[in-house]
């Protein structure tokens, strides 16, 4: 991954992660630092390489005696993965077929990891999300009785442009109040520590690693202030008597509301580096073993000399050495612990995903301003996760809820918000996007069924949706508007109709089912979180070649505002274009609706597929 940041007002190319000159040379040494891999099938640790799983006992090749590393001797980031350009050239996908016994681990699975690259709010940055999903195969054959675990990391190692001293001078934060501490062989104790407890470890407020690293070497390794820092300096793994520093899962802290949480944060200079992931843990790892081998070190083979230190590790995870079946986890006490324990594939639950979103910021300082918004009682926030922290998120939906009973009458006007007038102008504008599009034809004679989220009273489904679909799903969480609907579409036309009472963050659609999914000024009640999983689960119920389409209000000038009176937030084109990013789905088409008011906020129209 490289940017081009301003340096003297000159253009200079820098290379923020540490790995090797070539791809056939990560082949050729068998890359033991794990240099920018997809770790696993189960990332970190295994004590002794053994685990069990419903009474039947699993060895891995302990790679990192006496553990298993990285899923044993020849894990996923020892193998050669087939890779396919993807999202019409925005994003790469690389797949593995992973056969049963595969390093010891039962079951067959399939795994993929799917690169994309997208612009950030502000035009100093970029944003790379990977997308980690596994899949147990043949999980529809009746007689298959399996379980197996899976647990993957992206081990990249960032440097934002300091070689010459490594990391020591980039600060860390870290969003996490405790941390699990590990035995000499780097096993977790079970234990869950506050980092109140232990301040050595806290990284909760930004602070540079050369002072973490050199209290650790104080506090931890017993070294004197003096020796801590002459290590430092050198840099050298052969001059150490014991390498130390970070290698160590922190407990991600709960975020609510947020589409999908920040991890932390490195910064060095104006470049900021934040990592946000939907993992409970993350292993903080400061390249302690770099250096070991010339295989990890020489200029001959790396793009540069490394030495400990040299980089950094930012690997969200599930919780090291945590593989367990539930029944056997609950009987295991200390419930914060197992709250990360390693998932598992199986007939019931046979897929696995896990979303980590790299945001690089060449300029961080003066990109602030991009992430910023306000409410309506003039409170002003400088980033989205300062908003979600402010709300009252316990009851953000009956707050909704609440006012939408009390202010909208069961009528176009009502539902509209007292601006029922725009309404032949709205349908006719979403009449003539839906035109544009490829819908998916019929096939097998199955039927043409559309849904409509947030309907009220059925209005879009009256006035457009039935003129392209044979039948169409109303779902709307108000009783009363739903009750209405049948009135406003008319007898003949709602018979084609089913009506659905449902919170959308609670609906769940089904699967293959819509060739049509209408959303339009309904996902602005829910939070960030919520939007993400909504329509996750919508593209899961599309049909091939169907389409969502999402209408909504954008603000201009801020990234978000929020209505404190019925809990609404308005959000930028770009705030709402991350949110379908992180859910997975790709805007296919995109236009504004037009001759609306001047006082109404700007409406794209935007349509997704998966």
């Amino acid at each position: 991954m490289k940017f081009l940041p301003k340096v003297d007002d000159d253009e200079e190319v820098v290379d923020i992660v540490a790995g090797y000159k070539g791809a056939k040379i990560f082949h050729d040494t068998g890359n033991p630092a794990f240099f920018n891999a997809i770790v696993g099938r189960v990332a970190n640790r295994i004590a002794k390489g053994k685990f069990s799983l419903n009474g039947k006992f699993y060895s891995i090749f302990p790679n990192n005696p006496p553990n298993a590393l990285h899923g044993g001797k020849v894990g996923t980031s020892h193998k050669i993965w087939r890779s396919k350009i993807s999202h019409n050239g925005s994003a790469v996908q690389f797949s593995l077929l992973s056969p049963d016994g595969d390093q010891g681990f039962p079951g067959s699975i399939t795994i993929k990891a799917t690169y994309s690259l997208r612009p950030s709010f502000s035009s100093s940055g970029v944003v790379l999300q990977l997308d980690m999903n596994a899949e147990l195969n043949d999980h529809q054959k009746e007689d298959i009785v399996m379980e197996t675990p899976i647990n993957l990391a992206n081990h990249a190692y960032f440097n934002l442009g300091d070689h010459e001293n490594g990391i020591l001078d980039h600060s860390l934060q870290v969003e996490s109040d405790s941390y699990t501490p590990v035995d000499k062989n780097f096993i977790p104790t079970r234990e869950v520590v506050s980092l109140d407890e232990d301040a050595v470890m806290d990284f909760r407020q930004e602070k540079t690693l050369r002072d973490s690293l050199e209290n650790y070497g104080i506090e931890k390794m017993g070294l004197s202030a003096q020796q801590s820092q002459e290590y430092l300096e050198k840099r050298d793994f052969s001059l150490l008597p014991t390498p130390y520093g970070f290698d160590h899962n922190y407990v991600v802290r709960k975020q609510p509301g947020i589409s999908l949480p920040k991890t932390g944060s490195l910064s060095f200079g104006l470049r900021k580096l934040t990592i946000y992931s939907d993992s409970p843990g993350v292993q903080i790892y400061t390249a302690n073993y770099l250096g070991d081998t010339k295989k990890t070190s020489s200029a001959e083979v790396c793009k540069e000399t490394y030495g400990p230190w040299n980089a950094v590790c930012l690997e969200t995870q599930h919780f090291p050495d945590t593989i367990s079946s539930e029944k056997t986890a609950s009987l295991l006490g200390k419930k914060k612990f197992w709250a990360g324990k390693c998932p598992l594939l199986t007939k019931t639950e046979p897929t696995y995903n896990q979303t980590m979103v790299m945001h690089l910021e060449m300029d961080y300082s003066s990109a602030e301003a991009s992430y910023s918004g306000s409410d309506t009682d003039g409170t002003k926030y400088s980033s989205i996760e300062e908003m979600w922290r402010d709300q009252d998120l316990s009851t953000w939906y009956t707050r909704a809820k609440g006012w939408y009973e009390d202010n909208c009458p069961s009528t176009i006007d009502g539902v509209l918000g007292g601006i029922g007038h725009i309404s032949k102008k709205d349908l006719e504008g979403s009449r003539e996007f839906l035109k544009q599009l490829k819908l998916p034809s019929l096939a097998d004679g199955k039927s043409f069924l559309a849904c409509e989220c947030g309907a009220g009273i059925g209005r879009v489904t009256k006035g457009l949706l039935l003129e392209f679909a044979d039948r169409c799903d109303l779902v709307e969480s108000s009783s009363r508007l739903l009750m209405s609907a049948p009135d406003h579409i008319g007898d003949s036309e709602s018979n084609k109709c089913r009506f659905f009472c449902a919170e959308l963050q609670d609906w769940q659609p089904g699967v293959n089912k819509y060739s049509v999914i209408w959303i339009q000024w309904a996902l602005c009640y829910l939070t960030d979180f919520d939007i993400v999983q909504f329509l996750r689960r919508c593209s899961e119920s599309l049909v091939d070649g169907g389409w969502i389409i999402l209408k909504e209000n954008t603000c201009e000038d801020e990234a978000f505002v929020v209505d404190v009176d019925d809990a609404i937030v308005t959000r930028s084109l770009e705030y709402w274009l991350d949110l379908v990013a992180k859910s997975g789905l790709q805007v296919k088409r995109l236009t504004w609706q037009v001759d609306f008011p001047d006082n109404i906020f700007p409406v794209p129209m935007i349509g997704l597929q998966k």
